[in-house]
């Protein structure tokens, strides 16, 4: 978490060198679209001003930010690396309004700015939904893993079940969710393997289910995993 923090301040720090008078119109979002007439109504040099001091100032506090957060709490730390930026831009937009006569041009601003607090929230919303363990139930005939990315599989549906002492290591994630200290969805680990994940990383053991699925890892904070091995493999076996 800590190195896309790294990279994504180098990218904000990289943004605020690059834009410059010269070659704003042509690669500056908005204002590179503008017709002359309407960019005779912008203070360019000002606007600029702060452009390059806002993205030096996001570069600086966003990984300060997640490094110190880090320090206490992984699952906040990924929350603020993903909403900070967006809230930020959001004060930029604003902020920037002093710098556009045009009415219209203002008018589009708090739109953007509408929409993108819209977004920071239902981003906020689903990161937080998603910091917990999936709860795993026992049906009749079914297991249920219920929560983000989660699935059932039948009692037929599952090969065999075995207990991992470590969590599996991660290349990259194919469709789900990692953030923070949690990891969800599909998959494919070191090694090569694909794999489907409703893991805690800082958990262990870790409950593996061979299933005609693919393999599943699953643990969860407060369980007793040895615990549950046997109540699964218990009803695996009726």
């Amino acid at each position: 978490m800590l190195y896309i923090a790294l990279l994504l301040s180098l990218i904000f720090l990289a943004v605020g060198f690059i834009v410059t008078e010269k070659n704003a119109k042509y690669i500056l979002s908005g204002y590179n679209t503008m017709s002359e007439a309407k960019r005779a109504t912008v203070d360019i040099v000002g606007y600029l001003g702060l452009f390059k001091r806002f993205h030096i100032t996001l570069a600086i506090s966003l990984l300060a930010g997640t490094v110190l957060i880090s320090l206490i709490n992984n699952n906040w730390a990924s929350v603020f690396m993903t909403v900070y930026p967006l809230l930020a831009y959001l004060y930029l937009i604003l902020r920037a309004n002093q710098y556009f006569s045009d009415k219209g041009q203002r008018l589009t601003s708090y739109v953007v700015a509408g929409l993108l607090l819209a977004v920071a929230t239902a981003v906020a919303i689903s990161q937080f939904s998603s910091l917990g363990s999936n709860t795993l139930i026992l049906k009749d005939n079914v297991l249920e893993i219920q929560g983000a990315y989660g699935m059932t599989l039948s009692r037929e549906e599952i090969k065999g079940l075995d207990m991992q002492t470590e969590v599996p290591a991660i290349a990259y994630k194919s469709n789900g969710f990692a953030a923070g200290d949690y990891a969800k969805g599909n998959f494919k680990l070191k090694g090569g393997k694909k794999a489907k994940l409703f893991i805690n990383k800082t958990v262990s053991p870790v409950l593996l289910l061979k299933t005609s699925k693919g393999d599943i890892y699953y643990n969860a904070d407060d369980a007793d995993m040895i615990r549950l091995y046997k109540e699964i493999t218990a009803w695996w076996r009726l």
